[in-house]
């Protein structure tokens, strides 16, 4: 997705209709999701899950679209009492190294280096990293390289998609760096962001709470993640991670991909944003602001 997040579909309306006529049992994992253990990181509202609705639509939304507007160089629309202390960049120079390797991955970089944005909110102690997706969604999932490799962060955590994993290291170097100053005085890590930036999030979490300092365990809640890893990737991100919430909007397919052997981690929040039926709308975090809105309403 782009700085407007309502870009780059041509090659996604041709797999989202693909995927649609697929049926049922392509989309069992969005119909019938995992339920995995969970908690809060806001106040609780759903007691079988944990989940709290106007935390993620009055906070982490706004951080997902902050990310977007910090890729396009505009000022950011931060929840009140939020502050963004670094931006999120990718290694350029490492990024032109993988290049022959990764080409879509090293595209993407040299294209626009700037991932998301850290910060914090003092009074209420939490610190946060939001990760934006990118341009062309589409490209990413029918060319990025979805060959699983090892998870190259902690060892022994399974499988994981090579593309994600991939893009994630050319940024990890600017986290380790920034995220020590925006913990200091909070006492709990957020992990958000949109589509691709939903990927990132599950891909740092385990990297954040093993090697980078304070080592708090992170809260996730994120907005039409693709699928990550293999099952050993989630058997362990589950173990380890027990806050991790993925919202899927009704009729949103881009977190049906890719694939099995792929899969989701943490605990699926369905909602339904109403409106226009296209994948354009649908996937767009503007839709999952409208279900969120009427999932607290």
């Amino acid at each position: 997705m782009s700085g407007s997040p309502l870009r780059g579909m041509a090659r996604r309306d041709f797999l989202t209709n693909a995927a649609l006529m697929g049926g049922t049992a392509f989309l069992a994992p969005w119909l019938t999701p995992a339920i995995a253990n969970a908690y809060p990181i806001g106040a609780v509202e759903d007691a079988s899950t944990g989940f709290d609705a106007k935390f993620a639509l009055d906070v982490c939304i706004p951080l997902a679209l902050a990310a977007y507007d910090a890729m396009a160089g505009i000022p950011l629309k931060l929840p009140p009492g939020y502050q963004a202390t670094a931006l999120i960049q990718a290694d350029r120079a490492l990024a032109l190294a993988l290049a022959e390797q990764h080409p879509v991955v090293a595209q993407m970089v040299l294209q626009n280096n700037i991932f998301g944005i850290i910060g914090n909110n003092l009074t209420t102690g939490i610190a946060f990293v939001a990760f934006r997706g990118t341009a062309d969604l589409d490209d990413v999932l029918t060319d990025l390289d979805a060959v699983p490799v090892p998870y190259g962060y902690a060892r022994g955590l399974g499988v994981v998609h090579s593309g994600f994993n991939t893009l994630y290291g050319l940024l990890r170097a600017s986290i380790r760096t920034n995220l020590l100053a925006a913990v200091a005085g909070c006492n709990s890590l957020l992990v958000t962001g949109h589509s691709l930036g939903a990927s990132l999030s599950v891909i740092s979490a385990p990297d954040l709470f093993v090697n980078i300092l304070p080592h708090f365990p992170p809260g996730l809640i994120t907005f039409a993640g693709p699928k990550t890893g293999l099952d050993s990737f989630v058997y362990q991100f589950n173990r380890f991670i027990k806050s991790c919430f993925r919202v899927v909007n009704c009729l949103d397919v881009i977190p049906c991909l890719p694939p099995y052997p792929y899969e989701h981690v943490g605990t699926a929040i369905d909602v339904d944003s109403g409106g226009w039926i296209g994948p354009l709308y649908r996937h767009s975090l503007y839709a999952y602001q409208a279900g969120l809105q009427r999932l607290v309403g």
